[in-house]
């Protein structure tokens, strides 16, 4: 039996830049929450929001894929990976579609972009 979710992409934009997101990726989407900076980090990393009481770092969208501009970010999709401690904040969501309708856009390889900018935190793989 086919998995009904298998396929299915979360399409997202950074200023102009569209992309897509398979869905087993996302554990949430939620309206950008209130961020508290981190001192000595990264600027791709933007802070930590506090999610139904768990911490979540809020990563950059515009970093990841070398977007110009500030970020604004009005959305923070929050990834199945690190038990949902990580976030990435996008400007929009816009669909959830079958990867076959999203063709034309790139998927973003999370675990390549987003492991590396969390790996000097001590204690965690």
């Amino acid at each position: 039996m086919t998995d009904p979710v298998a396929g299915r992409v979360v399409v997202c934009r950074v200023g102009a830049e569209r992309f897509a997101l398979p869905i087993t990726a996302v554990r949430e989407i939620i309206a950008a929450p209130e961020l508290t900076r981190i001192p000595g980090v990264s600027a791709t990393i933007r802070g930590v929001a506090n999610v139904r009481g768990t911490l979540v770092t809020a990563v950059s969208g515009r970093s990841l894929l070398g977007a110009p501009g500030t970020e604004a970010g009005d959305w923070l999709l929050v990834l199945t990976m690190r038990d949902g401690r990580v976030g990435i904040v996008m400007d929009e969501v816009e669909d959830l579609q079958v990867s076959a309708g999203a063709r034309a856009l790139p998927v973003l390889d999370i675990e390549a972009l987003v492991l590396p900018l969390l790996a000097a935190e001590p204690g965690r793989a």
